[in-house]
């Protein structure tokens, strides 16, 4: 289905990550630990945003959320003037290669990103 806006936050059991954070198409949202969540800062941008897509809101509306508490979910006014998407602070990414389907690839840890939690910890593999 599509949430209102086309943005969704929904936590889902991935099997080999366990509980994880994706977007309405199904894509595993990662954090970074090069960012900050207090405050929240987002320091990708030109290189790095052709790997790791923002997780960016439109002007109005609220994501759907699912199994994700809305009393974690913020935003983040980034340099270039989108509007990020944050949980516990930390800005949220997906990666260019992910097609959905629950699957990271071997991204998960990569250059310090790491799938993300619906209570925005890192996921740690069982």
């Amino acid at each position: 289905h599509e949430p209102a806006g086309g943005v969704g936050l929904y936590a889902v059991q991935s099997g080999p990550l366990g509980v994880v954070t994706t977007d309405a198409e199904g894509h595993l949202l990662y954090r970074s630990d090069a960012d900050t969540a207090d405050p929240s800062a987002s320091t990708c941008d030109d290189a790095c945003m052709d790997t790791w897509f923002p997780m960016l809101m439109p002007e109005t509306g609220e994501p759907e959320l699912l199994g994700v508490d809305p009393e974690v979910v913020g935003r983040l006014e980034r340099a270039d003037g989108g509007v990020q998407l944050t949980i516990a602070g930390w800005p949220v990414y997906r990666h260019v290669e992910d097609t959905g389907g629950l699957t990271d690839a071997g991204r998960h840890g990569v250059d310090g990103h790491w799938a993300v939690t619906p209570s925005g910890e890192r996921v740690v593999a069982p």
